[in-house]
């Protein structure tokens, strides 16, 4: 072939390939927090979810996304003219005791195989003391999870509504999910008085009776023990 011709045909194939569409960047969700916390009123029952913040990128213009919470679908948006996905909230999976991982999926339906997964952990809120029955002055073992906001774990003692002691009962709790297992005297008072005695456990210094980052109350009743004799 002359040369002329082979220069002619090598500045079609480059044409060719600069009319090529750009190929579509993958699809991308925003970091999810490490871990969120859901819980349930004490009174109401009401269960009360943390909400998932996240945005996205990478999807097809003007295309539809299916979003899922371990393969339950959440509901379907659409991205704009850039492929964004708008700011989105869902409230996080419901977890009644323990942690777990869950998975947030993100699928373009205009691209199956455009499909992002990113990773958390949910938590539920809760304490538990054990042994459930001892002294005052026995060292029982605290065990909580939820804890999730930067500081100190406190436990504030009340008598008929009266706050009487306040304890450290964690510095730090334990990442990701803000857990923490301790042991402690059950009542840190000299001669605690007889009846019923609250314990409100949270992240705030000084007792609040209904604290901003939320609170665990866990009732604590000082009976007489009588022995019977030999």
């Amino acid at each position: 072939m002359p040369t002329r011709r082979i220069g002619r045909a090598l500045a079609a194939a480059f044409a060719a390939v600069l009319l090529l569409p750009a190929a579509a960047s993958a699809a991308s969700l925003t970091p999810l927090k490490p871990c969120y916390v859901t819980s349930t009123d004490e009174v109401s029952k009401e269960i009360r979810r943390e909400p998932v913040e996240f945005g996205g990128a990478g999807f097809t213009p003007g295309g539809l996304v299916d979003l899922a919470f371990d393969g339950k679908p959440q509901r379907t948006v659409q991205a704009d003219a850039a492929g964004n996905l708008p700011g989105q909230v869902l409230d996080a999976p419901y977890r009644r005791k323990g942690q777990r991982a869950f998975k947030l999926t993100a699928t373009d339906r205009s691209n199956a195989a455009n499909t992002v997964e990113v990773v958390s952990n949910v938590t539920a809120f809760d304490v538990s003391i054990r042994p459930s029955t001892a002294a005052p002055s026995d060292r029982v073992r605290f065990r909580g999870r939820g804890f999730t906001q930067p500081g100190t774990v406190y436990g504030h003692y009340l008598y008929h509504g009266k706050v009487r002691k306040t304890v450290t009962l964690k510095k730090r709790p334990v990442a990701p999910c803000g857990t923490f297992s301790v042991k402690k005297r059950q009542i840190p008072v000299r001669r605690p008085r007889l009846g019923q005695w609250l314990l409100q456990i949270d992240q705030e210094r000084r007792y609040h009776r209904a604290p901003e980052r939320g609170a665990i109350r866990v009732v604590i009743r000082v009976e007489r023990v009588f022995r019977r004799p030999r």
